[in-house]
């Protein structure tokens, strides 16, 4: 990868983190149109945007947001209300953003279908707010050169003052301490290139230590193409304005081999009102990286909130994922030698304090850094709660319903990793509850004695070591008995059976299954739910329903709190350690011998609290040989599974454990029933069960 690539990565990569905080940011405004300083926020990030596309190539989005850019520069300069279907007007142009980019990316001709008539929405609006007609655009001639104001995205109209007095003050919002902001003025002559001098190379100088850095060029002297000299200088007058950590003396050096009267170098203070300049064209800089670790700023690549500069200073680096999974690899096996050295039965035969003291040091550290590691994955999930304030909105103008959401838990912590499969389902879910959950209109809920809005509650908090994840509205709740209905028509189950409230809200998470009465874009086709049963198991988490009618209903994703470590109780069966991942766990018991009962042709059960739950033994499960006792003589650990409850009968309790998962060949991995498997601290291999297969295997043997 060349360095010029590495440079528009970088931009790629820190332009969806803007477009991704626009998105959030525009919301926020929506809601509270009155919140300048939010506006300056979204203001900085479409600047910065819009510097960076037209660097790389990116005319199309240059130009839109340019636009959006005056527009938005209109209202926070005048600070003047706005309107209802303008704010609808900012929250569309976010999307066409997005659209674009996509386009930009994939190098798609095509542009979004809402592109130009919000382009032309936008246009007229800062035409009307201006007070100017809109002139009709002329098409032009194949021999007509375009306008360079035009082609760097400028106004033709727009004075070089205000370009000039913009940078300086978005530069001032952008400074932190240790940072200072220079305006350089350079007035080269015609013959600067004969003596090895030109603008781009010192803005590339300046480039290299700059936090941020805009160059403006004056062509309003420029000769015509008939006059045009390749060998003459035709810029004679370029000002920079550059944040950095430079100091005066350093700045000076760069042009110490230019003739005092052919550069001026102003410090800006923080007081001091910026001074005008004759320019009319900004020319954004392509830096190139001194190293491919580097991350180099290119024009306004890091905006940052006037804000925070009261904030704490804090350094950041970026990492490459595959580089951290290796890392957390690496001290999951360390956990393991660790856990070898200490359970060594000749190391702890060896009575010397000094050697027991040094591996209970050597345990601490080594916890200490499987913490310290693990919490390296570990992020906010306030973000991804943030994005689904957009979608409660589109939902909520789509089905005419007035909805407000509830954020509870947005600092919870939780894996990267989950945090990046958890919008889609959480986008189903806000969905569904909406349509189908919260009631028709105000009319109805003010029957059910409820208020005209309609709630929806989005909350994550930890809970027995694990993620819980939860979105509850106040609606109409889930009907009982239209489920078990449409659940027998559907021959999902059998009119007989005996089903818990839970297991039956389970049933509308089946593939296809819907008791929504009309269709819509958003619902009622029988997907949704499916897949975001599909989603969560695959994030080894699962699903629980509450529902009660006329109240609500609650769905809540339970998640452990990494992918690559589990906590699990270790249990044995002839002689082989087992592992029942935790989150499965209802409670483990010796039973006694009355409440155990055989029934023909059904096997082996366990009365507990008034629910008769079946018992399956690992030793069948795995064909192990070892001498047949009898349930009361054994451990029975009662786990929960999709299908309902079930028993396991193991011979003993081993403990409580937290393992690092390993993949298990292409021969094991066959098998339903095991999910993975971990090294234990002697070594030996554990084999990790996966609950949810094991009821069907009663089902199947006494069926």
């Amino acid at each position: 990868m060349t360095k010029q690539e590495q440079v528009k990565a970088i931009f790629i990569e820190e332009a969806g983190e803007i477009i991704e905080k626009l998105d959030i940011d525009i919301i926020r405004f929506e809601e509270n149109s009155a919140d300048f300083n939010l506006l300056n926020e979204i203001f900085r990030g479409v600047h910065t945007l819009k510097g960076n596309a037209n660097a790389f190539g990116f005319i199309r989005l240059g130009e839109f947001v340019h636009h959006f850019e005056d527009v938005l520069d209109h209202y926070r300069n005048t600070q003047e209300s706005i309107e209802e279907h303008n704010l609808e007007l900012f929250v569309g142009s976010v999307d066409v953003i997005k659209e674009v980019m996509t386009c930009e990316l994939d190098a798609i001709d095509q542009l979004p279908a809402s592109y130009n008539e919000c382009l032309e929405r936008i246009k007229n609006l800062l035409a009307l707010k201006k007070g100017k007609e809109i002139a009709s655009v002329q098409t032009q001639s194949a021999a007509t050169l375009n306008d360079l104001a035009s082609e760097f995205g400028f106004e033709v109209g727009e004075q070089p003052e205000e370009s000039i007095e913009k940078s300086v003050q978005i530069h001032q919002e952008m400074r932190t301490d240790g940072l200072n902001l220079y305006k350089i003025d350079l007035m080269l002559d015609t013959d600067c290139y004969k003596r090895g001098f030109e603008h781009l190379l010192f803005i590339k100088i300046l480039g290299e230590k700059a936090q941020s850095i805009e160059s403006f060029f004056d062509i309003r002297d420029v000769k015509t193409i008939d006059q045009f000299k390749s060998d003459e200088n035709a810029f004679t007058k370029v000002t920079i304005v550059v944040l950095t950590p430079l100091s005066n003396d350093d700045v000076h050096e760069i042009f110490e081999f230019l003739l005092d009267d052919e550069y001026k170098i102003t410090l800006i203070e923080k007081s001091v009102e910026p001074t005008s300049s004759n320019v009319v064209v900004n020319v954004p800089l392509h830096v190139e990286p001194k190293s491919k670790n580097a991350i180099v700023n290119v024009p306004d690549l890091d905006v940052k909130s006037a804000s925070s500069t009261s904030m704490t200073s804090k350094s950041t680096i970026r990492i490459d994922t595959f580089k951290l999974d290796e890392l957390f690899d690496s001290v999951g096996e360390l956990v393991i030698a660790q856990n070898f050295i200490a359970q060594n039965e000749k190391i702890r035969a060896i009575e010397d304090e000094s050697i027991s003291r040094t591996i209970e040091t050597l345990s601490k550290i080594t916890k200490r850094i499987q913490d310290r590691v693990m919490s390296l994955r570990m992020v906010a999930i306030k973000d991804t709660f943030e994005k689904m304030k957009r979608v409660v909105r589109d939902t909520s103008k789509k089905t005419g319903k007035e909805v407000h959401l509830i954020v509870q838990g947005e600092d919870t912590e939780i894996d990267k990793t989950m945090i990046d499969s958890l919008s889609d389902p959480l986008i189903h879910i806000i969905r569904n509850a909406i349509d189908h959950g919260l009631e028709a209109d105000a009319d109805e809920r003010a029957r059910a004695g409820k208020s005209s809005d309609g709630s929806v509650t989005l909350k994550a908090f930890h809970k027995s070591g694990s993620i819980v994840i939860s979105v509850s509205d106040d609606g109409r709740g889930i009907n009982k008995e239209k489920v078990l209905q449409k659940a027998i028509e559907r021959g999902v189950i059998n009119g007989d059976e005996n089903l818990t409230d839970s297991q039956i809200f389970g049933l509308i998470m089946q593939p296809g299954f819907s008791t929504a009465e009309t269709i819509s874009d958003l619902s009622g086709r029988g997907v949704g739910l499916d897949v975001v049963k599909t989603s969560i198991e695959k994030l080894r988490g699962k699903i629980e329903i509450d529902s009660k009618e006329g109240e609500g209903t609650t769905l809540s994703m339970i998640l452990p709190l990494t992918l690559a470590i589990i906590d699990g109780m270790l249990v044995s069966v002839a002689d082989d350690i087992y592992i029942i991942p935790t989150l499965s766990v209802v409670e483990s018991f010796r039973p006694d011998e009355e409440i155990v009962h055989i029934v023909k042709g059904k096997g082996e059960f366990v009365s507990l609290r008034g629910q008769y739950i079946p018992i399956i033994r690992l030793s069948d499960v795995f064909d192990l040989q070892t001498k047949r006792i009898e349930p009361w003589e054994g451990i029975l650990v009662c786990v929960e599974t999709e299908a309902g409850r079930i028993a396991v009968m193991v011979d003993e309790l081993v403990g409580r454990q937290q393992v690092v998962i390993k993949t298990l060949g292409k021969s094991l991995a066959k098998l339903k029933e095991i999910s993975g498997g971990a090294i234990l601290g002697n070594g030996d291999i554990a084999l990790i069960l996966n609950v949810d297969e094991l009821r069907p295997l009663i089902e199947n043997v006494h069926a």
